[in-house]
């Protein structure tokens, strides 16, 4: 049996819609959550980000193909087009922030340290965060507040909390060491390899030359080489190839889709060719990849061909 596609929402279970450039939204998890038993199913979203703020509770956490287990304060990052899904013990409370992926990527060309709040999903314990996470949760119960109380000038005053938020979380998300690092002579590179990574979004299924990358930055191939080595610790080409491998890891896991099928809509002209290109990077065969991981999630039944969801089971209520 296959998987059907992946859900792609605006808001979960709302139709997908294109974001605006300043979208901004604010809701308690209870709020949507509670209607659909503490469980949100795998879905993702296109091109918002999202940021979860949780003071109290449990619960799991499934971004792609990593699965968290939290208890207690914690802060979850979700990126754009990450399938992710939730299952929460009942009475968990938090906020969930979703915003448009323009506004981060806006601000992280301004300061580069903010790119790491979109770089990849993290499930981050807050327990001895203290007052740094209780900015978290105050801004983002601001957002709340403003958006809900539609006062004289709210919009304003709801952006004036989302930027509070956003320094927040990076505060507890970055170790003041790596910021330092990033401010002391690599601001420059950060932010050329942030500038590489969003061309790298909109053209890694075209399969565009790494000289093609060279010309829109106006950059040298030993330059760009340097940056992405000092930043990442990965060349240039690597992070196309990463992100060819965590879209094709995505489909065969999430989407109903043959292993030829994933091979075309990521630009491959070869199917064969994909599978030696995907089992150079992992050292596995597609097929086998997918096996290894059903086999080892958390699933009541390995053997059918239905993806795992290590979200199946109910939390218990503590």
């Amino acid at each position: 049996m296959s998987r059907p596609d992946i859900p792609v929402f605006s808001l979960y279970g709302e139709a997908p819609a294109t974001a605006e450039d300043r979208f901004l939204h604010v809701e308690l998890i209870e709020d949507r959550s509670s209607l659909v038993d503490w469980r949100i199913r795998p879905h993702q979203h296109g091109d918002l980000v999202q940021f979860l703020a949780i003071r109290e509770g449990a619960g799991q956490v499934q971004a792609d193909q990593r699965t968290w287990t939290f208890d207690g304060p914690t802060l979850i990052l979700v990126p754009a087009g990450v399938v992710h899904g939730f299952a929460f013990a009942r009475g968990t409370i938090g906020w969930v922030v979703t915003l448009s992926d323009r506004i981060l990527r806006g601000l992280a060309q301004r300061d580069p340290a903010f790119a790491i709040l979109a770089r990849e999903p993290s499930c981050l314990d807050m327990a001895g965060q203290g007052q740094a996470f209780a900015a978290v949760l105050a801004a983002a119960a601001g957002i709340l507040g403003e958006l809900r109380g539609q006062g004289a000038g709210h919009r304003a005053a709801a952006e004036g909390h989302m930027l509070l938020l956003l320094a927040a979380m990076l505060r507890v998300a970055r170790p003041p060491e790596a910021m330092s690092t990033a401010a002391g002579g690599r601001s420059g590179q950060v932010a050329l390899v942030a500038a590489f990574r969003a061309l790298v979004e909109r053209h890694y299924r075209s399969h565009r030359p790494l000289d093609a990358y060279l010309t829109e930055l106006r950059t040298s191939s030993s330059t760009l080489r340097a940056a992405c080595l000092a930043v990442t610790g990965r060349p240039a080409i690597g992070l196309i190839q990463d992100r060819l491998m965590t879209e094709a890891k995505r489909l065969i896991l999430y989407s109903g889709q043959t292993i030829a099928a994933v091979a075309y809509e990521l630009g491959f002209e070869d199917p064969a060719y994909f599978s030696r290109f995907f089992n150079k990077q992992s050292g596995e065969a597609p097929r086998v990849w997918r096996r290894r991981l059903m086999a080892e999630w958390p699933v009541a039944d390995t053997s059918s061909l239905e993806p795992p969801d290590p979200l199946a089971s109910p939390i218990a209520d503590t």
